[in-house]
């Protein structure tokens, strides 16, 4: 299907390889690959973010845990970097604002489960186990509000990242990796 519909997967800053399979206005369906540990990921610093959009996703194959989290005054100190994307690049440019933060939940999703996150929740989520995990988000955007995302106290004044287009070649032999799994 993401071959007849010309649907590219790029590397994402969050350690996903993604794919937008349709868009219809605010709405659109997408398909995350994420990598064995260590295969993907640009930033590892900066994981928990907030979405300008609402989002369920269904886990296909593989297993990820969502960790929501709430401000709380003993809880981890970050800074607050503000998201501005230009083409397939996105810039965090840190503000003076800080974030204290705990875990408010934590949960395991394997394959055929699902959960859904409302926009503005600070989350992160992550693949966990021994295998790839492919899932499919369905989002509806609800804020014109740029993502914000959290980072180190003593982190950088700016991070780039190149959402790059995924060869279909590895695209393929990430497919042939997943189907060992399955």
């Amino acid at each position: 299907m993401r071959r007849e519909l010309r649907a590219p997967f790029r590397l994402h800053p969050l350690g996903f390889y993604a794919c937008t399979l349709l868009a219809s206005g605010e709405h659109k369906i997408r398909l995350h690959f994420w990598p064995i540990d260590g295969e993907a990921s640009q930033s590892p610093d900066c994981q928990i973010h907030d979405h300008l959009f609402a989002f369920k996703s269904w886990v296909l194959s593989g297993a990820v845990e969502n960790i929501e989290y709430t401000t709380s005054l003993d809880g981890q100190e970050f800074s607050v970097y503000r998201t501005e994307y230009s083409g397939y690049a996105s810039t965090l440019t840190r503000t003076s604002a800080v974030r204290k933060l705990s875990v408010q939940s934590r949960r395991t999703y394997s394959a055929g489960s699902s959960y859904e996150v409302e926009a503005g929740t600070l989350h992160k989520t992550v693949r966990i186990g021994t295998q790839p995990a492919f899932t499919v988000l369905a989002t509806s955007d609800v804020s014109v509000t740029s993502p914000i995302v959290l980072g180190p106290i003593d982190g950088p004044d700016r991070y780039t990242y190149q959402r790059e287009l995924i060869d279909d070649t590895l695209v393929e032999a990430m497919l042939s990796r997943t189907r060992a799994f399955l």
